[in-house]
């Protein structure tokens, strides 16, 4: 067999892009081979294979011609060819590539422009398989990438052989425009190609298989112009223990879990059911009906899901516990529009998720106020700084042996016309949730530090200043530059500034915690583990992370009283903390006994009400600084 044109020597970059091609496919399509073969006389080679460890072919290996290959098949019928299984299909159960374990196949033919075979791009895998049409289309459109390539490659052999007959100077005009032109010609294709990709990466999600979140507003606006149904549901259904599962056996046993979930929802769908995918732990079904008493079908629906999910689930050879939560709203009851319905099921589901795990909770007026009012005090809360209406107070932390005020713990006030005072513990979460977490951490820095320098310079006392830091705070790259600038700024010594974390801060991404941490600590800066006792992982972050003190939860310490149980934990934190020579904090001091039992114990510092409140920044000076050049005077 005479094969001019694939004597043709295929460029590098060319080579790379098909690389890129195959390896997409293969990712995409879920399948351990995605392939591109070239054909010789009498064999086939794999020109190109995915980097998969788990495909058996590698660029190079060869197949005899006339033994009943797939890709032989397509190159001689020039159409595709699909095999679901071939261990079931007499044509196919006895052809060289079972050999392999490869039992599907899905291949088309790759052509010259004047119609000589290359040939085959294709797909194979070790498990019986029905290809579906999106991942056809991806073939089909890098098909025509890759003879678009071999088009270009024919028309430049063509202006070679035809520069052998011009000038010099015709030659190298010729070569540069062709150049542009093969280079517009890649562009143009390759933006093809990531366009069909991005087009399917924007629709469905890769682990799980299922249409994303955006694909059900167009569904529900559909179903509404049609009005063919009396009621619909919008449910928001979250696997609310999925961090810790990844946090505990690691990211790709998460991955699986959420798959498996997947799959058991998609046996719940009927035909008036529609599933899709809002997050890594949270899915959207949408229920339509025309019958009466609908509320009562979805309460059934959800307490059949509540016990199908309350049965543990295996991921390798791994028994494990699922916890779910749903939070249902309805239309036309809830709200016409598909956002407004999903917004408030997740605010259901966010009522939901503080309770009991495997329930649900449909919308309700009494969310709807309090979603009402989380919106308004999230929409002040952006402009409060512009308003001058957020403020610090100060704390002091207090030494258990020379009874000096060695510091203070800064704390975030913010007083708002309309709302007045607000609980630190609701602005905050808003904050972190609306990303407004960053620039108020950067308030409280600036206005600490700025105020330190001034109580340094007007009473010549250094004490150190503890700052509490958020788990979103910690992923912002520009935090340890901002920190270290800040502090040369105002010419203050790292060891003035502590920053307060607590165990959730460093759950969500432990390599963040560790890099950012690492670098505080090499600038001297103090680093404190705050509500010490309440998490399963205390002593590992003392092990890997480089704290210099502890702060013991209040929750122990007001107990000290009334409780041997609560004594004992405490003696036992604060002689641990010792022995690993870290400064501990006793939090929330209200009384004698209690001051009296910790400074016993050997804790450090004081901190409470009954050393001293929070208050501004005057009183503060008032109250500790003054006061204490006083007595010192």
């Amino acid at each position: 067999m005479l094969l001019k044109n694939n004597t043709i020597s295929i460029p590098p970059e060319m080579l790379t892009s098909w690389q890129t091609a195959v390896d997409l496919i293969a990712k995409v399509a879920k399948v351990p081979a995605s392939l591109i073969m070239k054909l010789h006389a009498n064999e086939v080679e794999v020109c190109i294979a995915n980097n998969n460890t788990d495909n058996p072919y590698t660029p190079g290996m060869k197949g005899k011609l006339g033994h009943g290959l797939y890709c032989e098949s397509v190159i001689k019928q020039q159409t595709e060819l699909h095999v679901e299984n071939a261990l079931n299909d007499p044509l196919w159960s006895q052809n060289p590539d079972l050999a392999h374990g490869m039992i599907s196949y899905y291949g088309l033919p790759l052509n010259w422009p004047n119609g000589e075979t290359f040939g085959t791009i294709c797909v194979s895998d070790k498990k019986a398989k029905g290809y579906s049409a999106d991942i056809i289309m991806l073939l089909e459109c890098f098909r025509k990438n890759v003879e678009s390539n071999l088009e270009i490659l024919d028309q430049k052999e063509k202006l070679v052989q035809a520069n052998l007959l011009l000038e010099t100077r015709i030659a190298q005009r010729t070569f540069e425009l062709e150049k542009l032109n093969n280079e517009l010609m890649q562009e143009i294709d390759s933006r093809v190609a990531a366009e069909k990709l991005l087009d399917i990466q924007q629709r469905f999600d890769i682990v799980t298989g299922l249409p994303k979140f955006n694909q059900l507003e167009t569904m529900f606006n559909q179903l509404t112009t049609k009005n063919e149904f009396t009621c619909i549901s919008v449910i928001h259904f979250s696997i609310t223990n999925l961090k810790v599962v990844q946090d505990g056996l690691g990211y790709d046993i998460s991955e699986k879990v959420r798959s498996i979930v997947a799959q058991k929802l998609q046996r719940f769908m009927t035909n008036n059911t529609y599933l899709a995918i809002v997050s890594e732990t949270t899915f959207c079904i949408v229920i339509t009906t025309k019958k009466r008493l609908f509320a009562d079908k979805i309460a059934n629906f959800c307490c059949r899901l509540c016990q199908h999910f309350g049965q543990e689930i295996y991921v390798e050879d791994l028994s494990l516990s699922v916890t779910t939560a749903m939070g249902v709203a309805f239309y036309p009851n809830d709200g016409s529009r598909f956002m407004d319905l999903s917004r408030k099921s997740s605010a259901a589901l966010s009522h939901c998720e503080t309770g009991n795990s495997n329930s649900y909770k449909f919308f309700n007026q009494k969310m709807e106020s309090e979603l009402s009012s989380r919106i308004q005090m999230e929409s002040l809360l952006r402009g409060a700084l512009k308003r001058d209406e957020l403020s610090l107070h100060y704390q002091p932390f207090v030494c258990t042996q020379s009874k000096n005020v060695v510091g203070a713990e800064v704390l975030i006030r913010w007083h708002n016309p309309t709302l007045g005072q607000v609980s630190p513990t609701e602005f905050i979460e808003i904050a972190e949730h609306s990303g407004q977490i960053i620039e108020l951490g950067y308030f409280v820095l600036r206005s600490a530090l700025k105020q330190l320098a001034y109580w340094r310079e007007l009473y010549n006392q250094d004490f150190y200043l503890a700052i509490n830091m958020s788990p979103i705070q910690l992923k912002d790259s520009y935090l340890v530059d901002k920190i270290v600038n800040l502090l040369e700024l105002y010419k203050i010594p790292g060891h003035l500034l502590e920053i307060e974390l607590t165990e959730n801060a460093l759950i969500h991404d432990t390599v963040c915690a560790q890099d950012v941490l690492s670098k505080l600590n090499q600038h001297g800066i103090r680093l404190s583990l705050d509500d010490f006792g309440t998490g399963y992982s205390s002593l590992s972050y003392l092990q890997h992370y480089p704290f210099n003190s502890v702060k013991i939860d209040r929750s122990f310490i007001r107990n000290l009283d009334t409780s041997e149980q609560s004594r004992q934990l405490v003696s036992t934190i604060i002689a641990m903390a010792n022995n690993l020579q870290l400064s501990l904090v006793a939090e929330g001091v209200e009384n004698q006994f209690q001051a009296d039992f910790v400074a016993t114990q050997g804790a450090n510092i004081w901190q409470g009400y009954y050393l001293g409140k929070p208050v501004d920044a005057d009183d503060f000076a008032q109250q500790y600084l003054i006061t204490s050049i006083t007595s010192q005077d």
